[in-house]
């Protein structure tokens, strides 16, 4: 008897202690979080495991088969081991319903953006094994966008079990990402950045931290388990001159044509299999790995994710004219591999081509001023990072990435000039990133993680408020700071003897009036203050539009105007109330049963 009330006093201890640590939102959050980012870099790990095993067991074992047959070896096995990696892809992708989503951190983006941060939990086991066969096998692509996905899933899984709400959910989905990223590249900072910058697409305090937690504790984990080994060993690096910030500005522009180049190609390989190739879909995965396992025949390093030869071109182990084939064929191996539906990621794909790009410009400077300029591996360091800050339009976090792989601030500058350049270069030539423009392919349109589409379908008449309280031009500064005082507004309108719209007044107008406000009382009236050039809307215009005019001057509250006559005011419509009827909106989806099973 003793004994179960001992437990039961423990038991209602426990629960005591959840509930209080529960009742503390940020500091149950922050608790979460860190217990997701080490989970997170436990999976890496088993992820990074699983995907070596699957590589002995391809390419491994049959050597050890047909390794005394070096011409059979090369030209009936080789071909054949991506082709049949892709056919097991093709299968697992079939048999689990998964055909249509990709392996890409686009998926994330979406999850966040459309899906209320409801994942269906299958994802976790489903992008492990798949993608481990897909890159144990010799497939050209990248583990980065599958443990985003991985890591994100698990997140939202988590969420789901304690049911938290749709912004929460969002949030962990993005622990989870920037959890997976930090694990891979052993880089918390891009991992944080990261998912700020790509797959929240927007930034507040509140936020930031569980990010960072999980970020944290996801290297930390890692670390423990592999030790503090970097992604790539990176080349010492030292800027020879401040000219030499030239070059690496001509690199930026030659890396945003090079991205243009992989974006172009990949799209390409993508529709082509999607309308050309009359198959199956469980053997487009097998036709194009069978391409891959041609191409490296000749060229092995395009096989996987790279990092490997990378490495070689870092340390300047490498001829200009197989960097030169490197480029271009992995470019064509990734295209075609991840177009007939392979599961891997472009993140290391991009890496790859940048490393390339920037080492057949280092070894052509280096032929041309010997001596005068940093190594081939330096400026490989360099277009490592801008190809990729290119594609995904996300400059920061490869220019926070370079400098965590490399741990030498000298590499700042140039990698912020290409960076930068090779983005801007990009952006002129496509107004959507790599990963943008695949959800733009399937009806979604992304911009600071919302879906255009869903708020092109609202209109402004749909969530303006009525009730808007006005201000007339000679109301005294006294009677306006009484009126504002007592308002939950904090923009009002100010109009004349009509009632006619001729400006409005924000607390920031009054803000430099307020210490001299005992003197002003009555000496000033609104229509001194007021601002004149009035940005309004108007009930026809969607919440798109409405959305870019808050941005223009970062401003919380727009008037409301009638279509034809823009001085006859309607009502006010708040940022506030545009994101909650988005939130609303995307809820109201529906939703397949078992889709989140």
């Amino acid at each position: 008897m003793a004994k179960r009330i001992t437990d039961s006093k423990l038991g209602a201890s426990v629960s005591s202690a959840i509930k209080s640590i529960s009742a503390n939102e940020q500091v149950f959050l922050l608790l979460i979080s860190g217990a997701l980012g080490a989970f997170c870099g436990f999976l890496s790990f088993v992820f990074e495991w699983m995907t070596g095993v699957f590589n002995t067991l391809f390419f491994e074992k049959t050597a050890e088969q047909f390794g005394s047959f070096p011409v059979l070896y090369a030209f009936a096995i080789i071909p054949f081991i991506p082709a049949f990696g892709g056919l097991l892809v093709g299968l697992l992708t079939w048999w689990t319903k998964m055909g249509h989503e990709t392996a890409s951190a686009a998926e994330v983006m979406k999850w966040t953006a459309v899906d209320g941060g409801v994942v269906r939990k299958r994802i976790v086991w489903f992008r492990m094994l798949a993608t481990s066969i897909f890159l144990g096998s010799g497939g050209s692509g990248g583990r980065e966008g599958p443990i985003t996905q991985i890591c994100g899933a698990m997140g939202s899984a988590i969420g789901q079990f304690m049911k938290t709400s749709s912004e929460r959910l969002r949030l962990l989905v993005g622990c989870g990402a920037a959890a997976g990223i930090a694990a891979t590249f052993n880089a918390p900072l891009a991992g944080v950045i990261f998912t700020v910058e790509l797959i929240l697409g927007d930034f507040n305090v509140i936020s930031f931290l569980p990010i960072v937690i999980s970020s944290v504790m996801a290297t930390t984990v890692k670390r423990l388990l592999l030790g503090d080994i970097p992604a790539f060993e990176t080349p010492p690096y030292t800027l020879v001159s401040p000219w030499e910030i030239g070059l690496y500005c001509i690199l930026g522009i030659i890396c945003g044509l090079v991205a243009r180049l992989f974006f172009v190609c990949y799209f390409w390989a993508e529709e082509y299999f999607k309308d050309k190739v009359k198959v199956h879909p469980v053997l487009k995965p097998a036709i194009g790995g069978f391409v891959v396992g041609l191409i490296g025949i000749f060229l092995p390093g395009v096989f996987g994710n790279g990092y490997e030869v990378m490495g070689n071109m870092l340390d300047g182990e490498m001829l200009i004219g197989m960097a030169v084939a490197l480029l271009l064929f992995k470019i064509i191996a990734t295209s075609v591999a991840l177009g007939s539906g392979g599961s891997g990621g472009i993140f290391a794909p991009a890496l790859f081509i940048g490393c390339m790009t920037g080492g057949v410009f280092g070894f052509v400077v280096n032929y041309l001023a010997p001596g005068a300029v940093a190594s081939p591996g330096a400026y490989a360091m360099v277009g490592l990072g801008a190809v990729m800050a290119a594609v995904a339009h996300a400059p920061l976090t490869n220019i926070l990435m370079a400098y965590e792989l490399t741990g030498n601030y000298q590499i700042i500058l140039p990698i912020m000039t290409a960076c930068i350049l090779s983005t801007y270069v990009m952006t002129r030539l496509t107004d959507e990133s790599l990963y943008t423009e695949k959800l733009r392919r399937r009806g979604i349109r992304l911009w600071r993680g919302r879906d255009l589409t869903v708020m092109d379908k609202i209109t402004v008449r749909e969530v303006m408020s009525s009730d808007v309280t006005t201000v007339p031009e000679n109301l005294p500064f006294g009677q306006l700071m009484t009126l504002i005082t007592t308002s939950r507004d904090s923009y009002f309108p100010v109009v004349d003897s009509g009632g006619r719209l001729t400006g409005i007044i924000s607390i920031q107008n009054i803000r430099a009036f307020m210490l001299d406000s005992e003197d002003l009382c009555d000496l000033v009236v609104a229509k001194e203050i007021a601002t004149e050039d009035v940005i309004t809307v108007n009930p026809d215009n969607n919440l798109n539009a409405a959305m870019e005019k808050f941005a223009m001057k970062d401003i919380e509250q727009l008037p409301v105007v009638e279509k034809k006559n823009k001085t006859t005011i309607l009502g006010m419509l708040s940022r506030t109330d545009v994101l909650a009827a988005y939130k609303k909106d995307v809820l109201r989806k529906p939703i397949v049963d078992g889709e989140a099973g």
